[in-house]
């Protein structure tokens, strides 16, 4: 298993485009046409198009100028984390850092330390619970925010995200109360993205705590 593996971005691609994953709307109306670039030949001074390699009217061919290449000699490179700028949000489930869950509508994901690994899990909606990863923290969580860009819509993560501001409704607070977890229906300060966070893990703890448990067996033997 490899855990030392790192990234280098030298075309700034990531930093300037965002997520490779981010949805682009193609419905939208096209914009007003515009006139079409162009320029003029240097012999005749007709208005050609800007690709043009000949000119039609004298027959003047273009040649492109080449610059000399340099060599690089200097170059500062900068650390960027992608995670966050993920559309999703990683809720603490214990406060200690050991447990990890993003939740959407189409699906969650969590990330579980057992001590030396950490493991990454995902269940799409109205499917079984699937293994991901195993490895260190970076690896688990990039492996479950991968396969929530891959379950959820854009729309869907901003929706959820959304929820980040307003506080759990009773009815979650009710079924929290009924999974075990201490809630108090008087505590504004748990929002409904957490809520739906520590639901999804409530319901399937005894799951994710088999296949952790059991990956991580089978990792040290």
């Amino acid at each position: 298993m490899k855990t030392d593996c790192i990234v280098l971005d030298f075309a700034g691609a990531a930093l300037r485009h965002g997520s490779l994953e981010q949805e682009i709307d193609l419905d939208e109306d096209d914009p007003e046409a515009g006139q079409a670039p162009w320029k003029l030949c240097p012999t005749c001074e007709a208005e050609l198009p800007l690709g043009a390699s000949v000119c039609d009217f004298c027959g003047h061919v273009f040649t492109r100028e080449r610059s000399e290449a340099r060599l690089l000699t200097a170059f500062d490179m900068m650390e960027i984390d992608l995670l966050e700028r993920s559309p999703f949000a990683w809720c603490d489930l214990h406060g200690d850092g050991q447990a990890m869950m993003a939740s959407g509508f189409n699906g969650w994901a969590g990330v579980f330390h057992d001590g030396t690994l950490w493991h990454a899990l995902g269940q799409p909606k109205g499917r079984a619970i699937r293994p991901l990863a195993i490895g260190t923290r970076v690896q688990a969580l990039a492996a479950a925010d991968d396969f929530l860009r891959a379950t959820e819509t854009g729309t869907a993560s901003i929706k959820s995200r959304r929820w980040l501001n307003d506080p759990a409704t009773m009815k979650q607070m009710a079924l929290l109360q009924r999974a075990g977890h201490e809630a108090n229906g008087l505590d504004f300060s748990l929002s409904k993205y957490a809520a739906n966070c520590h639901l999804n893990f409530r319901w399937n703890r005894g799951a994710i705590t088999a296949a952790v448990l059991g990956r991580a067996e089978r990792s040290a033997a």
